[in-house]
């Protein structure tokens, strides 16, 4: 007879907010944020002005995604060798040489390389913050802590166009990518002062690449640690191709969208996503990652496959967009959760590998972003939109296959060894 759950009599474990090492990281987070929303509506039309085609300023966004794919594993490394606080000051101060030389820029090319420059430091900075954060927050609290960091991250976004745009208008184009650079070095400033003495600091293991790259080799064998790897591919690979690249292409020509109409999908996709994250992560650490990542794949998978369908009902892309935002950002908060606690419970944090872990997980999601504007913009093109929407649905879909089959993994309260909430002995359960 199964024995009752002693973790459903225990409170549960406090709100990451009234940590404060954790809240003087959502300032960094927001402050960064805020300076890249600046940029956001500006860099496409600074491209254009060196008078070259639309593909090339296309160009500009993939050699950053790329730069910071290629470093994504070497930004977790630097961590894993020098600390928290210096990958994310070294990223802060890589990004922000990079503003400047952007808007200085005299040439295409120029641009080019300094936005591509940047993509390096972006993954310094995230696998930093991550691991600060996977760190200093307790595994039962971690749905929560991905949500509340992302929700950060969105409000910083939502903020940012706007004062990109007065600055734009007042000042020109190339001042918002100085002022970028000023908010970065703000940012560091910041880090350099709230990341400093913290005992997660003090007492985390310095280690060689090597070391790092053999404490975290364990975490492939955890299914935890794949399913998390997944859940970040598909979640970019849905925001970077069918709602944020190809939807806004779909609206235009298949539904007669305005541009202001457009504008306004885009933006109910972030408000899905802050509309769900807070309940999402509360719930991926009450009941489970699994109860949170199923539904979520669910969501987006259909939300996402009926985007094509609706050409009849033009209307229905709106509740659509907010769907898959919302189905996004659940499923993150999970991937966080499941990332947090298989780095935990393979030691790959006492063991100093969990910067590595951190940067492969960053690499997932960056190859989602890198192939699906491309790939879901070649299936419209040969088969047209409806089939390509249905296709750019397959990896949640697919997805959702595989993780309805696995334990709904809760972290354990901290200190004490995870363990999926079912049973451990379960038949084909990785044993932690």
């Amino acid at each position: 007879m199964r024995q009752p759950d002693s973790r459903a009599s225990q409170p549960p474990a406090p709100s990451p907010l009234r940590n404060p090492a954790f809240r003087k990281l959502l300032a960094i987070s927001i402050t960064v944020a805020i300076g890249y929303g600046l940029v956001v509506p500006v860099l496409p039309n600074f491209a254009r002005s060196f008078d070259v085609s639309l593909a090339a300023v296309g160009l500009v966004f993939f050699v950053f995604g790329l730069t910071r794919f290629l470093f994504g594993l070497v930004g977790g490394l630097v961590v894993d060798r020098f600390g928290d606080r210096f990958s994310v000051m070294a990223g802060l101060l890589i990004v922000s040489l990079s503003s400047y030389a952007s808007g200085f820029a005299t040439s295409f090319p120029q641009l080019v390389a300094a936005r591509g420059f940047g993509g390096a430091g972006s993954a310094l900075f995230i696998a930093g913050l991550m691991n600060r954060i996977i760190r200093t927050i307790e595994p039962e609290a971690m749905g929560r802590a991905t949500g509340q960091f992302r929700s950060s991250f969105l409000v910083g976004i939502s903020v940012g166009p706007l004062l990109g745009g007065v600055v734009a208008k007042y000042f020109g184009a190339s001042a918002t990518f100085h002022v970028y650079g000023t908010g970065l070095l703000i940012a560091a400033v910041i880090a350099y002062v709230v990341m400093a003495g913290q005992a997660v600091d003090r007492t985390a293991p310095r280690t060689s690449p090597l070391e790092s790259l053999r404490a975290a080799a364990p975490l492939l064998r955890d299914r935890r640690y794949v399913l998390a790897l997944a859940a970040t591919f598909v979640g970019w690979w849905v925001l970077a191709g069918p709602a944020q690249t190809i939807g806004p292409v779909f609206a235009a020509e298949q539904l007669d969208f305005s541009q202001f109409a457009i504008g306004a999908a885009v933006t109910l996709l972030s408000i899905g996503e802050v509309l769900i994250l807070f309940a999402a992560g509360s719930a991926a650490d009450r009941l489970g990652r699994k109860a949170v990542l199923v539904p979520s794949l669910v969501v987006t998978a259909v939300a996402i496959a009926l985007v094509g369908q609706i050409e009849q009902a033009p209307w229905a892309y709106f509740p659509l967009m907010v769907a898959a935002g919302a189905g996004v950002a659940a499923g993150s908060t999970a991937a966080g959760g499941l990332l947090a606690d298989s780095i935990r419970a393979r030691g790959a944090q006492q063991r100093g590998g969990s910067g590595a872990a951190v940067g492969v997980n960053q690499m997932a999601g960056d190859l989602g972003y890198l192939l699906a504007p491309t790939t879901v913009g070649f299936l419209a093109e040969m088969g047209g939109f409806g089939v390509a929407f249905i296709a750019a649905a397959l990896p949640a879909a697919l997805l959702l296959a595989w993780a309805v089959t696995l334990p709904n993994y809760r972290a354990e309260r901290s200190g004490d060894d995870d363990q999926p909430a079912e049973a451990a002995t379960e038949p084909g359960s990785v044993a932690p």
